[in-house]
């Protein structure tokens, strides 16, 4: 009967001390840990267990839960600043990779710029050389035509000169016979219609390049040597010497304008011709460089092409791994914040029940 009483009186004893526990701990509802407290503290005190032993154990509890509190927020401290750091290298690697991004392509619109121009400027060269070669091919013709027309002309004037000496000779070869010329010899007769008839093709030859001033000399000449072919009179004679003499003067005055005409026109085009092979060595030249350079540009360009795409992949990972980075440091901040909470929590809960120790120790 006695044994039934004590066990009544523990069993009423252990359900108060539920019933007080569990308005203690009346805001934590269903918290697990404070379940398992609860329980911890009821099982003690249902055992008869030492208050001041469960106290010191309530108090490990804490100081445990403390000490694994502030190495939460060590580890989380360095994990973040760790993840700062890691956070500023991957900015630093997206702003680098953005501005060789930025960068080549500048440099990319520039070469493109330089290379239209350069394109243009080679077909320039190229119709500018194309004209430089016609016009070489047409100052060197005209300077073939020029020589074989003086040849020409000059071996024209020589063969007139040489006529009119001839004609010269022989009237003073008949001027010398004095009285005997009003009888002509054979011989005399045709080599008076000869030479009349040389001076008639002269003519006719020069007639194409003799100043006109000399070829009015001509004809007075030929009518005296066709009237001399007849009879011979001194007068006339002598006029057809003088008009031969004169025209001697003439002719060589003529030959000597032709020749400094010629060399003239000669310098002029020759002058012409080493502007032209100049001009042409000078695009040569310009022309080479343009292509070297229009070669080196298509090979920066490829290679720019590259480098782009790698700094576009760089850009784009980079930004991805920031992102990735953000999140993990999000669900970290997230995940220490709910377990700071709930670590306070069952630090709260400890504390509500080392004071609710506290006053059973007092009564």
């Amino acid at each position: 009967m006695k044994y039934f009483l004590v066990l009544a009186l523990i069993t009423f004893s252990y359900a108060t001390t539920l019933t007080e526990i569990s308005e203690k701990l009346s805001q934590y509802g269903d918290h697990p840990f404070g379940k398992s407290m609860v329980n911890l503290v009821a099982v003690n005190m249902k055992t008869g267990g030492s208050l001041n032993e469960l106290k010191q154990i309530l108090q490990q509890i804490k100081d445990e839960l403390i000490a694994l509190t502030q190495l939460q927020d060590s580890e989380n401290a360095i994990f973040n600043r760790k993840s700062q750091v890691d956070l500023a290298k991957l900015q630093a690697t997206l702003e680098q990779a953005q501005a060789d991004l930025d960068n080549q392509r500048q440099e990319q619109s520039s070469l493109n710029n330089e290379l239209s121009t350069l394109q243009t400027r080679v077909k320039e060269d190229q119709a500018a050389l194309d004209r430089n070669s016609r016009g070489s091919g047409d100052a060197q013709s005209r300077l073939d035509a020029e020589n074989a027309d003086f040849a020409t002309k000059y071996s024209d004037y020589n063969d007139a000169i040489l006529a009119c000496k001839e004609a010269q000779r022989l009237l003073l070869n008949l001027r010398g016979e004095g009285a005997s010329l009003i009888q002509l010899t054979q011989d005399t007769k045709s080599n008076l219609i000869q030479t009349k008839e040389n001076f008639q093709k002269i003519k006719e030859i020069l007639e194409a390049h003799t100043k006109k001033s000399s070829l009015t000399l001509f004809q007075p000449i030929i009518e005296g040597l066709a009237e001399m072919t007849t009879k011979v009179n001194p007068e006339t004679l002598n006029n057809v010497l003088s008009l031969v003499a004169r025209l001697i003067t003439a002719l060589q005055e003529g030959q000597d304008q032709l020749e400094s005409n010629h060399k003239t026109q000669v310098d002029n085009l020759t002058r012409l011709g080493d502007d032209l092979r100049n001009e042409k060595q000078t695009l040569q030249v310009s022309l080479a460089t343009a292509n070297n350079r229009l070669k080196e540009i298509q090979s920066r360009l490829n290679e720019l092409d590259g480098l782009i795409n790698i700094s576009n992949a760089l850009v784009e990972v980079t930004q991805l791994n920031i992102q990735d980075a953000t999140k993990v440091n999000e669900l970290e901040d997230s995940e220490y914040s709910n377990q700071k909470v709930s670590r306070q929590t069952e630090i709260d809960i400890v504390d509500r029940l080392i004071e609710y120790i506290n006053q059973k120790l007092s009564e």
